[in-house]
């Protein structure tokens, strides 16, 4: 699905993820890029940094996403990308604390799209990570 939409990975770091989309194949019936094409690259753009946090872990824990909220500020009406917001230290080691000790850790991530050198759009959401028995 990600390929049909034309998702393309720019840079997947443990500094940087963006993951860019084109225009043409996600646009609605007003011409801008529809919600639900919004909506999928940002899951896609935040399971990635979440894949990247855990994937030293073996056997490799399942990640799940547990919510997701987006806020459109503006139509967009171009090529575009979603970028994550890194998380602090102490976020993340918090994370991995909880994963050692129950086998389940929650993280919350944010990510968000500009255009024009604004913010276009931006993403809350929340992954699960368990650790397989």
């Amino acid at each position: 699905m990600s390929r049909l939409m034309g998702m393309n990975i720019i840079e997947l770091t443990h500094q940087s993820v963006r993951v860019a989309m084109p225009h043409a194949p996600n646009i609605n019936h007003q011409g801008s890029v529809f919600g639900g094409s919004i909506d999928s690259l940002f899951f896609v753009t935040c399971w990635a940094y979440v894949q990247l946090l855990v994937e030293h872990i073996d056997p490799h824990p399942r990640i799940v996403g547990r919510r997701g909220s987006s806020v459109f500020h503006t139509p967009i009406k171009s090529d575009f990308e979603a970028k994550v917001v890194i998380p602090d230290d102490r976020m993340i080691h918090s994370f991995f604390n909880d994963l050692r000790q129950t086998g389940k850790g929650k993280f919350k991530i944010q990510a968000n799209i500009e255009s024009k050198g604004k913010i276009a759009a931006e993403f809350n959401g929340e992954f699960v990570v368990l650790m397989e028995n």
